[in-house]
């Protein structure tokens, strides 16, 4: 084994040619002259070692820059990561110093939700209350005119309605609606 000398050699060095003239854009139409023509550098060419070993310990140092950005990507993932679940922690901790505002809000909905069921089945209650009375107006209305042109001294009309009545009494039924009618037609 022996020693490895180390060759730097630039880019200028490889090149020969420091400078290339180019010519700047202009109407195909016209030439160019001489004095028109800028200097411009000419880029560097890609370094390449001349040697095997330059050649083997440049892919080292890419390998070495290829871990390098690596490990970094992985760092800076795991801080993203950590930012994170520190972000989830900090929204569970200010979610568990709300809690009991959460609760209380909970309930007044719930008693909110009731009182809403109770207004409703209320209403629901009164709607069907309305509906029998306004039934019972309207058998009323069509009774009446019945009665009316019934023939005013109907013994056998009257003799049923008191049988149901007694019936009904018997059987403790409310016979205000027949006491009525029998008046009407008693005293017709």
């Amino acid at each position: 084994m022996g020693i490895k000398p180390t060759i730097d050699l630039t880019a200028c060095e490889l090149s020969d040619a420091g400078r290339i003239q180019l010519a700047p854009r202009r109407n195909s139409l016209s030439g160019t002259t001489r004095e028109e023509r800028i200097n411009l550098p000419a880029p560097a060419p890609f370094d390449k070692p001349r040697t095997v070993w330059g050649t083997m310990r440049a892919a080292k140092y890419h390998r070495a820059q290829a871990e390098l950005s690596k490990a970094q990507s992985g760092f800076l993932r795991a801080q993203a990561e950590m930012a994170e679940s520190l972000i989830a922690a900090a929204r569970v901790a200010s979610e568990l110093t709300e809690l009991s505002e959460i609760c209380d809000g909970d309930t007044q909905i719930r008693r909110l939700n009731r009182e809403r069921d109770f207004l409703v089945a209320r209403a629901e209650l009164e709607q069907a209350r309305h509906g029998l009375y306004a039934t019972q107006d309207e058998v009323d209305k069509l009774r009446k005119p019945r009665i009316k042109k019934a023939p005013r001294n109907n013994a056998a009309a009257i003799d049923a309605l008191i049988r149901t009545k007694v019936d009904m009494e018997f059987l403790g039924e409310d016979t205000r609606e027949l006491d009525e009618t029998l008046a009407v037609l008693q005293n017709s």
